[in-house]
């Protein structure tokens, strides 16, 4: 294998005719357990409620802060998280969001009251919510182009892994851990996996070209990734797209506007249903004859299948446009949905369920990839936190309806079909999305073939330099 360049390559490029290294593998599977582990934390309180509720001696409505908060807490923290990643770097803030929110999981297993408890919990969430930003963008510059939607999308399926395992070991741990030992668990798996960043993850290359670190500083990181070459002398650049500067302003400026807008669409309704249904449909069924045992199984079918999407549309962007995936997904969600409405009491109840589930979860982790392909190096964490916070905006908005639809006493088949006007709505967003996406992929395939021809065409620069395999 031979690389050859001149002597400032563009490390983008430099990243995508190279094969995928052990290193590379390597900082995707320690984002991939901190996803996870976010995951695990944002779910298990929904899981630890009860216990929570016995031995603090309080009602169950008493607990619902605990939830919107720490949704607020992520919201606030995706924001300021993603921001941060794109000033100060992406490892850093996830070490420090992630040993925060290990550090306040552990503080939380002490309150000693419901204010503590819930004040915490938002400390908890401002750190989970850092760390997906950094994380996500971090997997985005160490794969090369041709893997990076593949990549992200299994990335964010360890969110939707996490949150199965809560229920799974808080059924099995509860009884001998407590309500208490399984806020410490929360808390020292994060720990655990801040260590893992601390010795196995490097800054991102591309970040630090956009940043203009020190040349021999990129030098050093490309050489442990790629441990065969020997950039010596190389001094790697990255090409920036118009408009391209950093801050979240850039994000809606007329470079990605319509970008911008479209993702935030479909991600905003798509958690609004998710969370809203995932929410309402255990209460529901309780209150349409179903013994809390029967209730929580056919519910529970709605996350495994959120689950399974995941791992279906992780393989199905490998090969199609994202946007065009999520698109089919959620149109087939709004047609599901009307389903689950005219299922209720069916035998054929659980199989909806989960198909739901499968169609509107599922496609939520590749909206969350788009910022990572949209983007460019110098917006692309901002561009993930916020479109992150606009989902939990759709969550806390989700969720807090749940209310507003038992009051009103709408059947719940009318409350289906209205679900599905946001899923049709964020279905045709990412189709015009998908055109953004196409266009996008048919000017960088253009620009790159422009500068094959140059460099063919053109002599060699006085300090070209080959980078060289050991």
């Amino acid at each position: 294998m031979n690389y050859t360049g001149i002597g400032q390559p563009d490390i983008r490029e430099f990243f995508n005719s190279m094969p995928m290294g052990k290193k590379q593998w390597t900082v995707f599977f320690v984002c991939f357990a901190a996803v996870a582990i976010e995951g695990f934390d944002t779910i298990v309180m929904a899981f630890i409620a009860p216990a929570v509720s016995h031995d603090l001696h309080l009602s169950p409505a008493a607990l619902a802060p605990l939830v919107a908060l720490g949704l607020c807490g992520l919201l606030i923290g995706s924001i300021v998280g993603g921001t941060m990643a794109d000033r100060v770097g992406r490892r850093v803030v996830c070490i420090v969001a992630i040993t925060w929110f290990g550090i306040a999981g552990l503080a939380s297993s002490e309150a000693q009251s419901i204010l503590q408890l819930v004040i915490l919990r938002f400390i908890t969430g401002l750190g989970v919510g850092a760390a997906m930003p950094a994380s996500s963008s971090l997997v985005a510059e160490y794969s090369p182009d041709r893997l990076r939607p593949v990549m992200l999308a299994s990335l964010f399926c360890g969110f939707l892994f996490g949150a199965a395992a809560a229920g799974f070991v808080t059924s099995l741990a509860i009884g001998a851990l407590g309500w208490r030992g399984m806020l410490v668990l929360s808390g020292a798996l994060p720990l655990c996996v801040s260590v893992a960043f601390v010795w196995l993850v490097p800054e991102s290359p591309l970040y630090m070209v956009a940043s203009r670190k020190p040349a021999v500083a990129v030098r050093r990181i490309v050489e442990r990734v790629f441990p065969a070459v020997d950039c010596s002398g190389i001094d790697f650049v990255i090409a920036a797209p118009a408009g391209s500067t950093g801050g979240s302003l850039a994000l809606v400026a007329k470079a990605y506007r319509l970008g911008t807008v479209l993702t935030w669409i479909a991600e905003f309704a798509g958690y609004l249903v998710f969370f809203l249904v995932g929410s309402w449909l255990p209460t529901h069924l309780k209150q349409s004859g179903l013994t809390m045992h029967d209730a929580s199984q056919v519910s529970s079918m709605f996350q495994f299948g959120a689950l399974g999407g995941a791992v279906l549309f992780a393989f199905l962007v490998r090969r199609y446009n994202v946007a065009s995936v999520v698109a089919g997904a959620f149109g087939a969600g709004s047609l599901l949905v009307i389903a689950l409405g005219m299922s209720e009491m069916a035998s054929w109840q659980a199989g909806v369920v989960f198909m739901a589930g499968l169609a509107i979860g599922g496609p939520l982790t590749c909206v969350n990839t788009i910022p990572g392909i949209f983007y460019p190096t110098a917006l692309r964490a901002s561009g993930g936190g916020w479109t992150v916070a606009v989902g939990r905006l759709g969550s806390i908005i989700g969720s807090s309806l749940i209310g507003v639809i038992v009051i009103s006493g709408f059947p719940f088949l009318i409350v289906c079909v209205l679900l599905s006007i946001p899923l049709l709505t964020a279905s045709a967003c990412m189709l015009v999305m998908a055109r953004v996406l196409s266009a996008q992929q048919r000017l960088s395939n253009e620009h790159r073939e422009s500068s094959n021809l140059v460099s063919t065409q053109d002599p060699p620069l006085p300090n070209s330099t080959e980078v060289r395999i050991r």
